[in-house]
């Protein structure tokens, strides 16, 4: 029994010096390297638990995850002759353990020349291009091409790169300032060009918009004259009737008008009794002189399909149109100029627009026939000759 109890404690011993020698894990995020004497024997990619023989032979771990080679910026020449300060860095991955050792044998040797190759490749691909086009549109391509030279110098350390990435792209501090200025000056000159189109702009609705008015402004004050003249005949064909029915009357009350205005409060008359009967006398005829019917009266204009539209007939009849015109359309009068107008004759009251279902009385109606637009549609009313009866026709 004592024999057989030291012999078990000879094996615990034995074992416990040896199978860590023995026996080793290799897990899922690492290679492994067994080397024999230094020298490199076989890799293991794939995780599990191996073995080796004890105190000859040593395992070497790599990280099998991606490794991140961070190249220091560096001032760079493009291709247009301009400095630019780049900072780049690679991804890339251990792919062949035993070459990795027997070329680079660390992760921190791998850097220091992965780094260096990366920064050449990049340093004759940006001579290719020009600055602008690095800044804005050329990186992702630059990046690719970038990849696709290193990646065979790489690949001769068992290494395989996965892509390389510009942080940032910058102009150097020498040049910052006057790049700025320039940049501020193009941006500057940018916002003066739209002022000035802006101006231009203003200056012609400003212009568009004043002629309008200038426009709308003439257009009323001609109708004010054309109504006010046409409302002064009227004016004036009252007063004529009304001296033909009794021209005796009418004389001796425009008289009394007369001295109303001539012998105000506080007149004084200087002459005597027959001056002044003179005088009254002298008013007497003028008031006659002036209130003489013409030889053969005063005769109304009437309307008839064959005569010229007469100008009072012709602001009424307009302005009628215009009212309904924008009531249906929603629009502002000024915005329907008439384009023409002609005498009309219908055979009834419906204007020559009638509505269906619905009866007029048979009655000769002389009116007129209006054209008016409203941005490049042109649309015909119908009016009676004095605008109070007034329709839209399809």
């Amino acid at each position: 029994m004592k024999a057989l109890a030291i012999i078990l404690i000879v094996l615990v011993v034995v074992a416990a010096v040896v199978g860590p020698q023995t026996l080793f894990v290799v897990d899922e995020t690492n290679t492994a390297v067994v080397t024999r004497f230094g020298e490199p024997l076989r890799s293991i990619t794939s995780p599990g638990l191996y073995v080796k023989t004890p105190f000859v032979e040593r395992t070497v771990y790599f990280d099998k995850r991606l490794l991140v080679f961070d190249a220091p910026a560096d001032s760079l020449l493009t291709k247009d002759k301009k400095q630019l300060v780049i900072d780049v860095y690679a991804r890339a991955r251990i792919t062949d353990p035993q070459t990795f050792l027997e070329r680079v044998s660390t992760e921190a040797r791998a850097a220091n020349r992965v780094i260096p190759l990366v920064s050449g490749g990049l340093r004759s691909e940006i001579a290719n291009d020009d600055q602008s086009d690095i800044i804005k549109l050329n990186r992702e391509e630059i990046m690719v091409r970038v990849t696709e030279a290193v990646k065979p110098e790489l690949d001769e350390f068992g290494i395989t790169l996965v892509d390389v990435r510009i942080k940032r792209a910058d102009f150097p501090t020498a040049i910052a300032d006057s790049v700025y200025q320039r940049m501020i000056a193009e941006r500057r000159r940018i916002a003066n060009r739209e002022r000035a189109q802006g101006a231009e702009v203003d200056l012609e609705v400003r212009a568009t918009v004043n002629r309008t008015a200038i426009e709308i402004r003439s257009d009323a004050v001609k109708d004010a004259d054309i109504i006010r003249g046409c409302a002064e005949a009227k004016s004036i064909a009252i007063f004529a009737a009304a001296l033909e029915q009794d021209p005796e009357f009418f004389s001796f009350q425009r008289s009394l008008e007369a001295y109303r205005s001539y012998l105000v409060e506080n007149t004084t008359v200087v002459g005597s009794a027959v001056d002044l009967g003179q005088m009254f006398a002298d008013i007497r005829r003028g008031v006659d002189i002036a209130a003489a019917v013409p030889e053969g009266g005063i005769s109304s204009t009437t309307v008839s399909a064959e005569g010229p539209v007469p100008l009072c007939d012709e602001v009424e009849v307009r302005r009628a149109a215009q009212e309904l015109l924008s009531k249906e359309l929603g629009v502002d009068a000024v915005a329907l100029p008439m384009m023409s107008i002609e005498v009309s004759e219908w055979p009834d009251t419906s204007l020559g627009c009638p509505v269906a279902g619905r009866d007029y009385p048979e009655l000769t109606v002389v009116g007129y026939t209006l054209f008016l637009t409203n941005q490049g549609t042109t649309y015909e009313v119908h009016s009676s000759n004095d605008g109070t009866q007034t329709v839209r026709c399809p």
